[in-house]
């Protein structure tokens, strides 16, 4: 098992305006610019970008269900369904969790309180940017240890995102990726908490022809109103 820190960001607060202005026909207002800068500023610290990735080795895939086990332990079954396909030419199984953590939406719900709404709104989106850039450096990782074993990789699957799999899948995966070692619960609905958190299955084999982790984007019953979609492209 291994936990990644991530101690900085990639974006800054003009990124953040561009986003809250998307759509908009006029120019940003001087409240969405001074809110941008606030926001970016207050929940940059708040920030704590981890991710924990734990390594099965594929033991079989029968009917959408994967069995696996750990360093020859006792054996686990992670049901995939009708998309597991992907995983056929898989070797070994990455199970992979993410966040930005609970400093960010205890700052969120401080505003709410507040009904500083733009404030909260920007808030969220650098959460969401910020989980972006955990989950991209999460999947380099990936990338480099297929890369050191001579392996290719998969698409990042993701429960809730991948046609047959739903967000009721993440409770295999936080199970079997140690989603407690990084703060991460689950609640009865099976969304992670914090959330702004997500979790995501790869699969490393000699078999896969690419080296740089896929996105199941097209996969997604969302994806034409996403605006973070990967589209295959970092």
């Amino acid at each position: 098992m291994e936990i990644i820190n991530l101690d900085k960001v990639s974006f800054n607060w003009q990124d953040i305006l561009a986003r809250l202005s998307k759509g908009r026909r006029k120019s940003s207002s001087e409240d969405m610019v001074v809110t941008a800068e606030r926001a970016y500023k207050e929940g940059l610290p708040a920030l704590h970008m981890q991710s924990v990735i734990e390594v099965y080795e594929k033991i079989d895939l029968l009917d959408g269900c994967l069995v696996l086990s750990l360093g020859g332990g006792a054996k686990e079954k992670l049901l995939i369904g009708p998309r597991a396909g992907y995983l056929v030419p898989a070797e070994k199984v990455a199970v992979v969790l993410n966040t930005v953590g609970s400093g960010l939406v205890v700052l969120m719900q401080d505003y709410s309180q507040k009904k500083d709404y733009l404030m909260m709104y920007c808030l969220d989106l650098i959460g969401v940017q910020a989980l972006a850039e955990v989950s991209s450096n999460a999947r380099k990782y990936v990338e480099s240890m297929a890369e050191k074993i001579g392996c290719g990789v998969g698409p990042s699957m993701q429960p809730g995102s991948v046609n047959g799999w739903g967000v009721d899948g993440q409770r295999d995966l936080y199970r079997l990726g140690h989603g407690e070692k990084i703060g991460l619960e689950l609640n009865e609905a099976a969304f992670l908490v914090p959330h702004i958190s997500n979790s995501a299955v790869i699969g490393l084999g000699a078999d896969y022809s690419e080296n740089k982790v896929g996105s199941m984007c097209h996969e997604c019953p969302r994806r034409d109103e996403c605006l973070w979609r990967r589209e295959n492209v970092e």
